[in-house]
């Protein structure tokens, strides 16, 4: 299931179920709901209610609903983070890690708890946040508090970012790796390969000793 605009939606405090099919959502299952929303966008109460409504659908509750509890313990809200950390949360159920950053663009990415950060761009000082999102065993959902202004920290190395494609030799003094975006996709290529870009708006990932 995928909710390309919905990840926007989301923030601390949000509670909420998905169902695969709407025609299957009980009255019951609507007690404390106060709106709902498939990928396409919002969706009316009573247009469920009256399963006038297909396909998955997102329910989201008011503080009548009790949501799982939950969060991240590591970072802490303002902390200095290295490459490759351990991300740590404590959650009620199961826990789904998702960090903010730049990189064609800033958006939510969803990332596990050993985060590799290898082809991360270098990020503005405190420009990183986390989110927790966490699943109860009766599928309710929360959203912890986020954790915010975190800095990724390199001290003798830096990774660029080259939407352009192959940026030429003098913008690569330095470089020690270099791999190509392609959507979320990394693929490695040798600095003496790069050529043009593999697909159309691929960007170059470039690593540099410093």
């Amino acid at each position: 299931m995928k909710w390309l605009l919905l990840l926007w939606a989301l923030g601390p405090g949000d509670i909420y179920r998905e169902f695969p099919d709407a025609k299957t959502v009980t009255p019951e299952q609507l007690t404390g709901a106060l709106r709902a929303e498939n990928p396409t966008g919002e969706v009316s109460l009573s247009l469920l209610r009256g399963k006038k409504v297909e396909g998955p659908v997102r329910v989201y509750f008011g503080a009548s609903i009790a949501g799982p509890q939950g969060q991240i313990l590591y970072p802490r809200p303002g902390g200095v983070i290295k490459d490759d950390p351990v991300i740590r949360f404590e959650a009620e159920g199961e826990g789904e890690l998702w960090a903010y950053f730049e990189r064609l663009g800033s958006g939510w990415h969803r990332i596990d708890p050993e985060w590799k950060t290898h082809w991360i761009p270098d990020q503005p000082q405190g420009g990183l946040k986390f989110q927790l999102r966490i699943r109860r065993a009766d599928g309710l959902w929360a959203i912890a508090r986020h954790v915010e202004e975190v800095t990724l920290e390199r001290k003798k190395l830096s990774v660029k970012i080259f939407q352009a494609g192959n940026p030429g030799p003098a913008a690569m003094t330095g470089a020690t790796e270099a791999a190509w975006l392609v959507g979320e996709e990394i693929r490695p290529v040798e600095l003496s390969q790069i050529g043009a870009p593999p697909a159309k708006g691929a960007a170059l990932l470039v690593r540099f000793s410093r």
